[in-house]
Formats: structure tokens, sequence, C-alpha cells
């Protein structure tokens, strides 16, 4: 289902949270299957281009994660939503929680022949 302003977007947001895990961990264990599933064609491409050069991986773990819709818009048959997550993570083997901020943008069908994918990602420093 579309995602409109004037609906309550907590349950997206508690799904894009959902999301941001199960991408997290399939990045972490290079499951290319699953991230083929939720990621676009081009997002897909960059991600096992990041995979074929990564040398060893400790598994990143998320300790707190909160998401915020920026926006949503309908660019001709598809809709884009923008949500900034924040929060902490431990990489590479880091005792220490680091903050990280990241804005994602998620595409899907206006007629719904797929649900949310993941269209890029950008970092803040």
């Amino acid at each position: 289902q579309a995602l409109e302003r004037d609906r309550d977007p907590h349950p997206f947001l508690d799904l894009a949270r959902q999301q941001f895990r199960r991408v997290q961990a399939a990045y972490d264990r290079g499951d290319m299957a699953l991230l083929d599933d939720v990621t676009t064609p081009q997002m897909q491409a960059e991600i096992a281009r990041d995979l074929a050069t990564r040398g060893t991986h400790v598994p990143t773990d998320v300790v707190a994660l909160d998401a915020e819709l920026v926006e949503v818009v309908r660019e001709d048959e598809r809709y884009v939503a923008s949500v900034r997550f924040h929060g902490t993570l431990r990489e590479d083997g880091s005792a220490t929680p680091m903050p990280f901020e990241e804005l994602w943008h998620l595409v899907k069908p206006v007629d719904g022949s797929s649900g949310w994918l993941l269209a890029g990602i950008q970092q803040y420093a």
C-alpha cells in the first residue's frame, strides 16, 4: 500500500527499521539472494561490487536505531520515500558503539507490483 502524507507513518517506519536490520544482516553475511529481493538492480550491482572487494568482515551490531520519514513523493509510476536512519552501531569488532546517520531512498511502483525496494543510501559524515 502506498504511504500517503495524511496517514500515520509509524507502521511504515516500523517496517523500515526491520528492513534496515535485515539488509544490514544480509550484507554482513554476503547474502545476495536476500539483497536482490529488497534492492533495485542498480543498488544490487553496487552492493555486489562492495562485497567483491571487501576483505575480512566482522558483522555490524545495530545497538540503537531510529527512523524518521523525511518525504514521500510520486515520480511518474513510482513512489519515492526518503527515510533518515540514525542511532549507534558497533562496526569492525569495535567495543564502543559509534553514532551513525544515513538517508535511505526507497522506491515502490504505484501499481503495487512490488514492495519497497532500497534504491540508494547517503551517508553523513
